[in-house]
């Protein structure tokens, strides 16, 4: 938190005078939205490598189906 709050001062600092509350506010608005598209790519759950291992193991035959036997293990994992 305390970085994005030094990113936004200094990006304040470079603009110096805003012509109105608005244009400060789509300013730190966009900071923030730019924080947090950084923190959703940065912190995936299943990353590509993950993923590109979890694909390349492929899938044994005559599973293409999900059985109740397998979802029930899901769902209590």
């Amino acid at each position: 938190m305390e970085r994005v709050n030094r990113e936004i001062g200094r990006r304040s600092d470079v603009v110096g005078i805003f012509p109105n509350d608005a244009a400060l506010l789509r300013l730190a608005g966009m900071l923030l939205l730019e924080q947090n598209d950084e923190w959703l790519v940065g912190r995936r759950y299943l990353s590509e490598s993950s993923m590109a291992l979890v694909t390349a193991a492929g899938h044994p035959a005559g599973s293409t189906t999900t059985g109740t036997k397998e979802v029930a293990q899901l769902t209590t994992s």
